[in-house]
């Protein structure tokens, strides 16, 4: 003996995905997506695999730079003489798009002034070129 019911679950199904995807109504300045589609979100590690200080920031440093962002220190980290690092960009860092990309652990604040790590001493901010060094001098 068997049962029918179960049969036009399959076709039902089918049908279903052979129809037009669904589309959510977002604002004006955000993309369409499809209801297939999810946005994914790139989790940036607490600690680099390889034990750099500063190589688990470089996902975020390349979504900056993709985004029109002029890299100030010469795309790379500046040290000062505390130990601080800084990467630091010629434009204020958009601190809302990083959170809509990127899941950061604990130890990685976001606020005002950029992005800063505190397990490692080192920030992403926006910053001005470095100065070369003067000669200390007491003439006019």
């Amino acid at each position: 003996m068997s049962l029918s019911l179960h049969s036009s679950t399959p076709k039902r199904r089918q049908q279903q995905r052979l129809q037009r995807p669904q589309t959510l109504n977002l604002p004006a300045n955000q993309p369409q997506l499809s209801m297939s589609q999810t946005l994914t979100k790139t989790v940036i590690a607490q600690d680099a695999p390889n034990g750099s200080d500063t190589d688990h920031l470089l996902p975020v440093i390349e979504f900056l730079k993709a985004q029109g962002n002029t890299p100030a220190t010469g795309d790379k980290f500046d040290f000062n003489r505390d130990g601080l690092g800084t990467y630091g960009f010629t434009e204020p860092l958009d601190l809302a798009l990083l959170q809509e990309h990127f899941v950061f652990p604990p130890t990685i604040k976001l606020s005002a002034d950029g992005l800063h790590d505190t397990r490692h001493f080192v920030r992403i901010s926006q910053g001005s070129p470095s100065q070369p060094a003067r000669k200390l001098s007491f003439e006019a």
